[in-house]
């Protein structure tokens, strides 16, 4: 059944929403800007509010997907179809298997999976990003953090009020969405994009 999740979750997040949204605010994200369909380039080409759009859309689907893998698997569902989720968002089926950053679709996921650890994880990204005025070292520093939280909630324990309580399952997304994220964001921490803002 976690296979079934995680097909789910897949096709869930590779639905192109952000590209959807981006034509009707009459851009083309792939065409412009850095060319990568998320929110920080929703910004450079269609404004604040079409990136808050776009934010909240990938926020939505990471959580729905998450939701869906519950139904279909209970926790270990829940976990599969979140990272299929943010698989399908940035190695999109439907694109050639290429697709966003996965930072908005993953701050869902974590939502539904672990939301004590979300803001924890969004705060460091942030600080770091606009301290060193790259989101792709901002985004590895975030990850490092996910994981080494991840260790510590499985050694010490901590109340989750809504959420994956299994700390095996919890490490598993934490090194889940390091896996499939640091590679997009290792080429930016390389490559600095000037703006702390997630995509």
């Amino acid at each position: 059944m976690t296979i079934v999740a995680f097909v789910t979750g897949y096709l869930i997040g590779s639905i192109p929403t952000a590209l959807w949204l981006g034509g009707r605010w009459g851009v083309d994200l792939r065409d412009g800007g850095s060319g990568n369909p998320g929110a920080a380039n929703a910004r450079r080409l269609g404004g604040f509010r079409l990136a808050v759009l776009v934010l909240t859309v990938e926020v939505v689907k990471g959580v729905t997907a998450v939701a869906a893998g519950s139904a279909i698997g209970d926790e270990a569902g829940a976990v599969g179809a979140g990272l299929g989720a943010i698989a399908g968002n940035v190695h999109n089926v439907w694109l050639g298997f290429r697709g966003g950053k996965g930072l908005g679709i993953s701050a869902g996921v974590l939502l539904g999976i672990w939301s004590v650890m979300l803001p924890i994880a969004a705060l460091v990204l942030v600080f770091t990003s606009a301290l060193t005025r790259s989101t792709g070292r901002g985004t590895l520093v975030g990850l490092g953090v996910l994981v080494i939280g991840a260790v510590v909630w499985g050694q010490r324990g901590g109340p989750e009020a809504w959420g994956v309580d299994d700390p095996r399952l919890l490490l598993l997304t934490a090194i889940g969405i390091s896996l499939i994220l640091v590679r997009k964001h290792w080429h930016d921490a390389r490559h600095p994009v000037r703006s702390p803002v997630p995509r």
